[in-house]
């Protein structure tokens, strides 16, 4: 029998998860399994957690707008009959109102609703009804139908787009036009179009048909750069001021690649780039060079675990202070998103969170929050988070399931639950490293691991476990999990063997921590 050769595995950031490649094919540092688990800084590291903020709204949320002025920062959340902006600790309802009586919405899911600010006036939109704007940022004001819009006019999605309003898949006095895209007059600063009149040739009013039928119906819309980019279910577009007699220019950019459902976009990478989920997977691009962010990844964990009767409630959200963006999704058998596939566009990783809500953004939430110091029960040099975020973009979402609406990375629980972290690698054969520092694998050799020293900070105690297979696609027989104090302790014994071998870390008790490396001792004991 070999002597004990102790293998060093660490870097364990700097790749992430890959769930679509058998794990005895990916490298050592690399995990086959993880949930809560952030990898960055070449680190395993748990999620922070998210925490409610701003009270309890008066009606359930599943779309919210933050509307930055001068002095203050107000937050626009909608139900799919009501309007309430929060300022200042107060909720306050914005529903549009006749004689002094609201006149409710009529979406008919909260995924209807989309908005965005034009020249700093909100303007929000949910398909059924006249496009709302608010004309003063004052609680005091309600939001009304949008001045100069035709009266039997419909659009699936409204958005801004520099100084136009641009109104997408229509419905025209009951006719619908899903491949179509309206445009109107240039609205002066800080007013509203003056015109949607396309007939009227004093006006830059436009409208025109994006003509690739098998390109599925207008699904999104969403700028990047000087382009809006218009999101078919099978095909992308671009549409492009170039004023004179066309004023609007528009050209296909991806022939086959589209959209999964409303929402599922995000403006990544400082404005760079969009996120986008497919119906077959989620790619990144520049409005011209387009990448796969899960190939060989998780492209295909994905496709099995998305609840395709519910995918139309999935969206995408930017969270810039991780390089993040986040595909929330409900997996097989939920309705509601229930999970978060991340990517870190930074490091180019992936990683997957519990999650709950129907619609997420970024805004400043100027909300008291944090450690008090006094308050803290471990050392300075053992707390992982920020001292302070005040006044920073924070990522928000809105889950009107629990009538909350949430800040990420706010505090260790997941709205006062404990959640479960874990990462997990299985199909280990590496048996050393080479003379130029790469590993070396031996799949035929029995191997007994006898010891592993986890390189972990933080507060948390982990439980751990060993575990080993005699072949590829073998039973995992796995030893009993033990305690790991990372204060008092430096190392844990196990008797795992067979020819592939497993680790795994786990936390269930809210703590933070972070992995940087762990060591395993380990005897090879032939071809037995």
């Amino acid at each position: 029998m070999a002597q004990a050769k102790p293998i060093e595995i660490h870097n364990l950031g700097t790749i992430g998860l890959i769930r679509d490649r058998p794990a005895h094919l990916i490298p050592p540092e690399a995990w086959s399994d993880s949930n809560n688990v952030r990898f960055q800084d070449n680190n395993a590291v748990k999620f922070k957690g998210h925490a409610q903020i701003f009270g309890t709204p008066t009606v359930a949320p599943g779309f919210g707008l933050h509307v930055p002025s001068a002095s203050q920062n107000f937050w626009i959340y909608c139900s799919k009959t009501k309007a309430y902006v929060y300022e200042g600790g107060v909720h306050t309802n914005i529903t549009r109102q006749t004689a002094g009586v609201d006149v409710n919405y009529t979406a008919t899911e909260y995924r209807d609703w989309q908005g965005g600010l034009l020249g700093g006036i909100p303007i929000l939109n949910n398909g059924a009804d006249v496009p709302q704007f608010w004309g003063t940022l004052n609680v005091s004001t309600k939001l009304a139908d949008l001045t100069n819009w035709p009266s039997t006019l419909r659009a699936k999605i409204v958005r801004p787009f520099g100084p136009f309003l641009v109104a997408l898949n229509i419905n025209d006095n009951g006719t619908t036009y899903p491949h179509m895209f309206w445009w109107s007059h240039p609205a002066d600063p800080g007013s509203l179009p003056s015109s949607w009149d396309y007939t009227d040739p004093t006006k830059d009013v436009g409208r025109k048909e994006l003509t690739d039928v098998e390109g599925g119906q207008i699904l999104e819309a969403l700028m990047l750069r000087n382009m809006l980019i218009v999101y078919k279910e099978a095909s992308t577009h671009w549409i492009r001021f170039v004023g004179g007699k066309e004023k609007m220019a528009n050209d296909q950019l991806f022939v086959s690649s589209g959209i999964l459902a409303p929402r599922c976009v995000a403006l990544v990478d400082k404005g760079r780039k969009h996120f986008v989920a497919t119906a077959d997977d989620i790619i990144q691009h520049n409005g011209q060079d387009i990448k796969s962010v899960l190939d060989a990844k998780m492209r295909k964990y994905l496709q099995n675990d998305l609840d395709q009767q519910n995918s139309l409630n999935s969206f995408c959200m930017h969270h810039p202070a991780q390089r993040e963006a986040w595909f929330c999704y409900p997996s097989a058998g939920q309705t509601f998103p229930n999970k978060a596939l991340i990517w870190n566009y930074g490091e180019d990783t992936l990683q997957v969170r519990d999650f709950n809500g129907l619609y997420g953004t970024t805004g400043t939430t100027q909300t008291s929050g944090g450690t008090a110091w006094d308050s803290l029960t471990n050392l300075w040099e053992a707390n992982l988070e920020p001292w302070a975020t005040e006044g920073k973009r924070q990522t928000v979402f809105f889950d009107p399931n629990t009538t909350k609406i949430y800040r990420v990375d706010s505090g260790e629980t997941f709205d006062g639950t404990n959640p479960i972290a874990f990462v997990e690698r299985t199909g280990l054969a590496v048996i050393g490293k080479d003379r130029q520092g790469q590993p070396k694998v031996n799949f035929s050799n029995r191997k007994l691991l006898k010891r592993i020293w986890p390189k972990v900070s933080g507060t948390a105690q982990l439980s751990i476990r060993a575990g080993a297979q005699e072949d590829r696609n073998g039973v995992i027989t796995w030893e009993p999990a033990q305690t790991f104090n990372p204060t008092t302790q430096k190392y844990l014994d196990f008797t795992a063997n067979g020819r592939l071998l497993a680790v795994r870390f786990e936390s269930s008790d809210g703590l933070p921590w972070q992995l940087e490396g762990y060591d395993i001792e380990v005897d090879l004991l032939g071809d037995l």
